[in-house]
Protein backbone atom coordinates (compact mmCIF):
# COMPACT_ATOMS: atom_id res chain seq x y z
CA UNK A 1 0.00 0.00 0.00
CA UNK A 2 2.85 2.36 0.85
CA UNK A 3 4.48 1.82 -2.55
CA UNK A 4 1.14 2.31 -4.26
CA UNK A 5 0.67 5.72 -2.58
CA UNK A 6 4.16 6.78 -3.62
CA UNK A 7 3.40 5.70 -7.19
CA UNK A 8 0.20 7.76 -7.26
CA UNK A 9 2.08 10.81 -5.86
CA UNK A 10 4.78 10.55 -8.52
CA UNK A 11 2.11 10.19 -11.21
CA UNK A 12 0.44 13.39 -10.09
CA UNK A 13 3.75 15.27 -10.01
CA UNK A 14 4.70 14.08 -13.50
CA UNK A 15 1.28 14.98 -14.84
CA UNK A 16 1.93 18.53 -13.71
CA UNK A 17 5.49 18.79 -15.08
CA UNK A 18 5.97 21.73 -17.47
CA UNK A 19 2.44 23.00 -16.84
CA UNK A 20 1.88 26.52 -15.55
CA UNK A 21 0.17 26.91 -12.23
CA UNK A 22 -2.37 29.09 -14.02
CA UNK A 23 -3.61 28.71 -17.56
CA UNK A 24 -2.46 31.51 -19.86
CA UNK A 25 -5.40 33.53 -21.18
CA UNK A 26 -6.31 33.31 -24.84
CA UNK A 27 -7.55 36.24 -26.90
CA UNK A 28 -9.58 36.34 -30.08
CA UNK A 29 -8.12 38.87 -32.51
CA UNK A 30 -10.06 40.13 -35.52
CA UNK A 31 -7.90 41.60 -38.35
CA UNK A 32 -8.81 45.04 -39.69
CA UNK A 33 -8.32 45.15 -43.49
CA UNK A 34 -5.89 47.66 -45.02
CA UNK A 35 -6.12 48.87 -48.62
CA UNK A 36 -2.49 49.31 -49.70
CA UNK A 37 -0.06 49.13 -46.76
CA UNK A 38 1.94 45.92 -46.38
CA UNK A 39 4.28 46.90 -43.54
CA UNK A 40 1.88 46.69 -40.63
CA UNK A 41 -1.36 45.04 -39.51
CA UNK A 42 -4.14 46.00 -37.12
CA UNK A 43 -6.39 43.61 -35.23
CA UNK A 44 -9.05 44.08 -32.56
CA UNK A 45 -9.56 42.01 -29.43
CA UNK A 46 -12.18 42.51 -26.73
CA UNK A 47 -10.01 44.68 -24.48
CA UNK A 48 -7.12 45.88 -26.66
CA UNK A 49 -5.95 46.63 -30.20
CA UNK A 50 -2.90 44.83 -31.54
CA UNK A 51 -0.65 46.61 -34.06
CA UNK A 52 2.12 44.53 -35.64
CA UNK A 53 5.00 46.00 -37.64
CA UNK A 54 6.40 43.56 -40.18
CA UNK A 55 10.17 43.21 -40.41
CA UNK A 56 11.26 44.49 -43.86
CA UNK A 57 14.70 42.91 -43.41
CA UNK A 58 13.50 39.45 -42.41
CA UNK A 59 10.52 38.03 -44.27
CA UNK A 60 7.54 36.62 -42.36
CA UNK A 61 8.70 37.99 -38.99
CA UNK A 62 7.52 40.85 -36.82
CA UNK A 63 9.77 43.81 -36.12
CA UNK A 64 7.61 44.50 -33.08
CA UNK A 65 4.07 44.07 -31.78
CA UNK A 66 2.11 46.58 -29.72
CA UNK A 67 -0.91 45.93 -27.52
CA UNK A 68 -2.84 49.17 -27.19
CA UNK A 69 -4.92 49.50 -24.02
CA UNK A 70 -6.91 52.24 -22.33
CA UNK A 71 -6.42 50.70 -18.89
CA UNK A 72 -2.93 49.78 -17.65
CA UNK A 73 -4.42 46.83 -15.76
CA UNK A 74 -5.61 45.19 -18.99
CA UNK A 75 -4.02 41.77 -19.52
CA UNK A 76 -2.30 41.26 -22.87
CA UNK A 77 -0.14 38.54 -24.46
CA UNK A 78 3.53 38.49 -23.54
CA UNK A 79 4.93 38.66 -27.08
CA UNK A 80 4.76 42.45 -27.47
CA UNK A 81 4.75 45.84 -25.76
CA UNK A 82 1.76 47.14 -23.83
CA UNK A 83 1.07 50.77 -24.76
CA UNK A 84 -1.52 52.89 -22.98
CA UNK A 85 -3.47 55.08 -25.40
CA UNK A 86 -3.89 57.81 -26.23
CA UNK A 87 -0.20 58.66 -26.14
CA UNK A 88 0.33 61.99 -24.40
CA UNK A 89 3.98 62.69 -25.30
CA UNK A 90 6.04 61.56 -28.27
CA UNK A 91 9.59 61.98 -29.48
CA UNK A 92 9.93 61.52 -33.23
CA UNK A 93 13.25 61.03 -35.00
CA UNK A 94 11.97 61.63 -38.53
CA UNK A 95 10.21 64.63 -40.05
CA UNK A 96 8.20 62.32 -42.31
CA UNK A 97 5.81 61.60 -39.42
CA UNK A 98 4.96 65.25 -38.89
CA UNK A 99 2.55 65.44 -41.84
CA UNK A 100 0.57 62.53 -40.41
CA UNK A 101 0.57 63.99 -36.89
CA UNK A 102 -0.52 67.37 -38.24
CA UNK A 103 -3.41 65.82 -40.19
CA UNK A 104 -4.52 63.96 -37.04
CA UNK A 105 -4.28 67.11 -34.92
CA UNK A 106 -1.60 65.62 -32.66
CA UNK A 107 1.36 67.98 -33.07
CA UNK A 108 0.83 69.16 -29.51
CA UNK A 109 1.92 65.70 -28.31
CA UNK A 110 5.38 66.09 -29.86
CA UNK A 111 7.96 66.89 -27.18
CA UNK A 112 11.14 65.97 -29.05
CA UNK A 113 12.50 65.93 -32.61
CA UNK A 114 15.79 65.42 -34.44
CA UNK A 115 17.60 67.84 -36.74
CA UNK A 116 15.18 70.71 -36.10
CA UNK A 117 17.08 72.92 -38.56
CA UNK A 118 15.82 70.74 -41.40
CA UNK A 119 12.17 70.70 -40.31
CA UNK A 120 9.58 72.71 -42.26
CA UNK A 121 6.49 72.51 -40.04
CA UNK A 122 6.02 76.00 -38.49
CA UNK A 123 4.24 74.66 -35.39
CA UNK A 124 7.14 72.34 -34.54
CA UNK A 125 9.71 75.04 -35.21
CA UNK A 126 7.84 77.42 -32.92
CA UNK A 127 7.82 74.75 -30.20
CA UNK A 128 11.59 74.28 -30.57
CA UNK A 129 12.15 78.03 -30.40
CA UNK A 130 9.97 78.41 -27.30
CA UNK A 131 11.50 75.37 -25.58
CA UNK A 132 8.37 73.18 -25.40
CA UNK A 133 9.95 70.81 -27.96
CA UNK A 134 13.50 69.52 -27.47
CA UNK A 135 15.90 69.15 -30.40
CA UNK A 136 17.83 65.93 -29.73
CA UNK A 137 20.30 66.39 -32.58
CA UNK A 138 21.30 63.91 -35.26
CA UNK A 139 18.75 61.12 -35.76
CA UNK A 140 21.58 58.62 -36.29
CA UNK A 141 23.33 59.65 -33.08
CA UNK A 142 20.69 60.72 -30.60
CA UNK A 143 21.47 62.65 -27.44
CA UNK A 144 20.42 59.76 -25.20
CA UNK A 145 20.97 61.70 -21.95
CA UNK A 146 18.60 64.44 -23.10
CA UNK A 147 16.13 61.80 -24.28
CA UNK A 148 16.10 60.24 -20.81
CA UNK A 149 15.55 63.64 -19.19
CA UNK A 150 12.73 64.32 -21.65
CA UNK A 151 11.18 60.93 -20.78
CA UNK A 152 8.49 60.82 -23.48
CA UNK A 153 5.78 58.18 -23.29
CA UNK A 154 7.01 56.81 -26.62
CA UNK A 155 9.70 57.25 -29.27
CA UNK A 156 8.78 56.84 -32.94
CA UNK A 157 11.76 55.80 -35.01
CA UNK A 158 12.39 54.90 -38.63
CA UNK A 159 14.24 51.65 -37.75
CA UNK A 160 16.54 51.73 -40.76
CA UNK A 161 17.84 48.62 -39.08
CA UNK A 162 16.41 47.60 -35.73
CA UNK A 163 19.77 46.16 -34.67
CA UNK A 164 21.97 49.17 -35.39
CA UNK A 165 23.88 50.92 -32.59
CA UNK A 166 21.45 53.83 -32.38
CA UNK A 167 18.43 51.53 -32.02
CA UNK A 168 20.20 49.50 -29.34
CA UNK A 169 20.94 52.65 -27.34
CA UNK A 170 17.29 53.70 -27.52
CA UNK A 171 16.13 50.24 -26.41
CA UNK A 172 18.43 50.42 -23.40
CA UNK A 173 16.62 53.53 -22.16
CA UNK A 174 13.58 51.40 -21.33
CA UNK A 175 11.33 53.79 -23.26
CA UNK A 176 8.57 52.49 -25.52
CA UNK A 177 10.01 52.34 -29.06
CA UNK A 178 7.51 52.51 -31.92
CA UNK A 179 8.99 51.33 -35.20
CA UNK A 180 7.62 53.14 -38.25
CA UNK A 181 8.87 51.82 -41.60
CA UNK A 182 6.45 53.55 -43.98
CA UNK A 183 9.35 54.30 -46.32
CA UNK A 184 9.61 50.58 -47.07
CA UNK A 185 6.14 50.44 -48.63
CA UNK A 186 6.14 49.42 -52.32
CA UNK A 187 3.41 51.92 -53.25
CA UNK A 188 2.89 55.59 -52.65
CA UNK A 189 -0.65 55.02 -51.34
CA UNK A 190 0.67 52.25 -49.08
CA UNK A 191 3.06 54.75 -47.59
CA UNK A 192 0.26 57.25 -46.95
CA UNK A 193 -1.88 54.57 -45.29
CA UNK A 194 0.53 54.60 -42.33
CA UNK A 195 -1.66 57.41 -41.03
CA UNK A 196 -3.77 54.52 -39.70
CA UNK A 197 -0.74 53.14 -37.83
CA UNK A 198 -0.03 56.47 -36.18
CA UNK A 199 -3.73 57.08 -35.55
CA UNK A 200 -4.00 53.92 -33.48
CA UNK A 201 -1.56 55.20 -30.85
CA UNK A 202 -3.52 58.41 -30.36
CA UNK A 203 -6.92 56.70 -30.31
CA UNK A 204 -7.71 58.41 -33.63
CA UNK A 205 -8.28 55.35 -35.80
CA UNK A 206 -11.71 56.46 -37.02
CA UNK A 207 -10.31 59.86 -38.04
CA UNK A 208 -7.29 58.22 -39.70
CA UNK A 209 -9.54 55.90 -41.68
CA UNK A 210 -11.64 58.83 -42.85
CA UNK A 211 -8.64 60.97 -43.82
CA UNK A 212 -7.00 58.17 -45.78
CA UNK A 213 -10.24 57.24 -47.58
CA UNK A 214 -10.54 60.87 -48.73
CA UNK A 215 -6.91 61.00 -49.90
CA UNK A 216 -7.18 57.64 -51.65
CA UNK A 217 -10.33 58.73 -53.50
CA UNK A 218 -8.75 62.01 -54.59
CA UNK A 219 -5.68 60.12 -55.81
CA UNK A 220 -7.75 57.66 -57.84
CA UNK A 221 -9.87 60.48 -59.31
CA UNK A 222 -6.72 62.34 -60.37
CA UNK A 223 -5.24 59.16 -61.86
CA UNK A 224 -8.39 58.60 -63.92
CA UNK A 225 -8.28 62.21 -65.09
CA UNK A 226 -4.73 61.73 -66.35
CA UNK A 227 -5.55 58.39 -67.96
CA UNK A 228 -8.05 60.10 -70.24
CA UNK A 229 -5.41 62.38 -71.77
CA UNK A 230 -4.16 61.38 -75.21
CA UNK A 231 -0.60 62.69 -75.12
CA UNK A 232 2.09 61.05 -72.96
CA UNK A 233 4.95 63.55 -72.52
CA UNK A 234 8.40 62.07 -72.01
CA UNK A 235 9.92 62.74 -68.61
CA UNK A 236 13.01 62.12 -66.47
CA UNK A 237 14.37 63.10 -63.07
CA UNK A 238 17.52 63.94 -61.12
CA UNK A 239 20.72 65.79 -61.97
CA UNK A 240 24.47 65.36 -61.90
CA UNK A 241 26.01 65.20 -58.43
CA UNK A 242 29.77 64.85 -58.33
CA UNK A 243 29.79 62.74 -61.47
CA UNK A 244 26.79 60.56 -60.58
CA UNK A 245 23.23 60.86 -61.82
CA UNK A 246 20.55 58.98 -59.88
CA UNK A 247 17.61 58.03 -62.10
CA UNK A 248 14.28 57.00 -60.56
CA UNK A 249 13.86 53.22 -60.48
CA UNK A 250 10.79 51.85 -62.23
CA UNK A 251 9.15 50.86 -58.94
CA UNK A 252 10.12 54.01 -57.04
CA UNK A 253 7.57 56.53 -55.78
CA UNK A 254 8.70 59.03 -58.43
CA UNK A 255 8.20 56.54 -61.26
CA UNK A 256 4.77 55.69 -59.85
CA UNK A 257 3.83 59.36 -60.06
CA UNK A 258 5.10 59.51 -63.65
CA UNK A 259 3.02 56.46 -64.56
CA UNK A 260 -0.14 57.60 -62.79
CA UNK A 261 0.17 61.06 -64.35
CA UNK A 262 0.25 59.32 -67.77
CA UNK A 263 3.81 60.35 -68.62
CA UNK A 264 6.27 58.21 -70.57
CA UNK A 265 9.41 57.25 -68.66
CA UNK A 266 12.26 55.20 -70.13
CA UNK A 267 12.70 53.09 -67.00
CA UNK A 268 8.99 52.64 -66.26
CA UNK A 269 9.24 48.84 -66.64
CA UNK A 270 12.36 48.57 -64.49
CA UNK A 271 11.93 46.63 -61.23
CA UNK A 272 14.20 48.82 -59.08
CA UNK A 273 12.50 50.42 -56.07
CA UNK A 274 15.31 52.86 -55.30
CA UNK A 275 17.46 54.77 -57.80
CA UNK A 276 19.46 53.69 -60.83
CA UNK A 277 23.01 55.02 -60.82
CA UNK A 278 24.32 56.63 -64.00
CA UNK A 279 26.07 59.76 -65.22
CA UNK A 280 25.37 62.84 -67.31
CA UNK A 281 26.48 61.09 -70.51
CA UNK A 282 23.78 58.47 -69.99
CA UNK A 283 21.27 61.19 -69.20
CA UNK A 284 22.09 62.96 -72.47
CA UNK A 285 21.95 59.71 -74.41
CA UNK A 286 18.54 58.70 -73.06
CA UNK A 287 16.80 61.93 -72.14
CA UNK A 288 18.22 64.79 -74.21
CA UNK A 289 14.91 64.97 -76.14
CA UNK A 290 12.61 64.40 -73.16
CA UNK A 291 9.83 66.96 -72.73
CA UNK A 292 10.03 67.38 -68.95
CA UNK A 293 12.76 67.39 -66.32
CA UNK A 294 11.81 66.84 -62.67
CA UNK A 295 13.66 66.95 -59.38
CA UNK A 296 16.56 69.35 -59.76
CA UNK A 297 17.91 71.30 -56.78
CA UNK A 298 18.65 74.76 -58.18
CA UNK A 299 16.05 77.56 -58.09
CA UNK A 300 16.77 78.99 -61.56
CA UNK A 301 17.94 77.89 -65.00
CA UNK A 302 21.06 80.10 -64.90
CA UNK A 303 22.01 78.53 -61.56
CA UNK A 304 21.84 75.12 -63.24
CA UNK A 305 24.23 76.24 -65.97
CA UNK A 306 26.66 77.44 -63.34
CA UNK A 307 26.61 73.94 -61.91
CA UNK A 308 27.09 72.19 -65.26
CA UNK A 309 27.10 73.83 -68.69
CA UNK A 310 25.99 70.54 -70.33
CA UNK A 311 22.52 71.02 -68.90
CA UNK A 312 21.71 73.42 -71.74
CA UNK A 313 21.93 70.49 -74.16
CA UNK A 314 18.65 69.02 -72.85
CA UNK A 315 15.47 69.87 -74.73
CA UNK A 316 13.56 70.32 -71.46
CA UNK A 317 16.10 72.92 -70.36
CA UNK A 318 15.93 74.78 -73.67
CA UNK A 319 12.13 74.94 -73.39
CA UNK A 320 12.18 75.92 -69.72
CA UNK A 321 10.36 72.76 -68.63
CA UNK A 322 12.49 72.05 -65.56
CA UNK A 323 11.01 71.63 -62.05
CA UNK A 324 12.42 71.33 -58.55
CA UNK A 325 10.62 70.17 -55.37
CA UNK A 326 11.22 73.40 -53.47
CA UNK A 327 7.86 75.17 -53.63
CA UNK A 328 7.47 74.83 -49.86
CA UNK A 329 10.87 75.41 -48.29
CA UNK A 330 11.95 77.65 -45.41
CA UNK A 331 15.07 79.73 -44.88
CA UNK A 332 16.87 76.87 -43.10
CA UNK A 333 16.25 74.45 -45.93
CA UNK A 334 13.37 72.57 -44.28
CA UNK A 335 11.33 71.20 -47.18
CA UNK A 336 7.67 70.26 -46.84
CA UNK A 337 8.08 67.82 -49.73
CA UNK A 338 9.76 65.47 -47.21
CA UNK A 339 7.08 66.09 -44.56
CA UNK A 340 3.43 66.62 -45.48
CA UNK A 341 3.82 65.26 -49.02
CA UNK A 342 4.41 61.78 -47.59
CA UNK A 343 0.88 61.91 -46.20
CA UNK A 344 -0.61 63.64 -49.27
CA UNK A 345 0.14 61.59 -52.40
CA UNK A 346 -3.03 63.02 -53.95
CA UNK A 347 -1.43 66.47 -54.01
CA UNK A 348 1.80 65.03 -55.40
CA UNK A 349 -0.11 63.41 -58.23
CA UNK A 350 -2.07 66.60 -58.89
CA UNK A 351 1.24 68.44 -59.14
CA UNK A 352 2.58 65.88 -61.59
CA UNK A 353 -0.57 66.05 -63.73
CA UNK A 354 -0.38 69.85 -63.77
CA UNK A 355 3.20 69.56 -65.04
CA UNK A 356 2.46 66.85 -67.60
CA UNK A 357 -1.04 67.91 -68.72
CA UNK A 358 -1.60 71.54 -67.63
CA UNK A 359 -4.68 71.82 -69.83
CA UNK A 360 -6.74 69.42 -67.65
CA UNK A 361 -6.06 71.41 -64.44
CA UNK A 362 -6.20 75.03 -65.58
CA UNK A 363 -6.97 76.49 -62.12
CA UNK A 364 -4.72 74.24 -60.03
CA UNK A 365 -1.58 75.75 -58.46
CA UNK A 366 1.45 73.53 -57.78
CA UNK A 367 1.82 72.55 -54.12
CA UNK A 368 5.28 70.99 -53.81
CA UNK A 369 6.93 71.34 -57.23
CA UNK A 370 8.13 74.61 -58.68
CA UNK A 371 9.08 75.58 -62.21
CA UNK A 372 12.59 77.00 -62.57
CA UNK A 373 12.73 80.61 -63.68
CA UNK A 374 15.11 82.23 -66.17
CA UNK A 375 16.51 84.51 -63.48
Amino acid sequence: MKHFKIFILLLCICAGCGQPSKLSPTFDEHPIPLSHARGFTIAEADSFTVVTVNNPWKEATALDRYYLVRDEATEVPADGQKVKIPIESLMTNSATYLGFLDALGQLDKVVGVCNANYIYNPTILKGVEEGSIKDLGDSFNLDIESLLLLNPQAVMTTAYNADDANSKRMKQTGLTILYNVEWQEPSILGRAEWIKFIGCFFDKRVLADSLFAHIEQKYQDAKMLAANTHHRPTIFSGQDYRGTWSFAGGKSYTAQLFRDANASYLYENDSTTASIAGNIEQALLNFSEADLWIGTQEPTLPAMIRQNSKYKLFKAFKNGEVYNMNKRINSNGGNDYWESAVARPDLLLMDMIKICHPEVLPQYQLTYFDKLTHQ
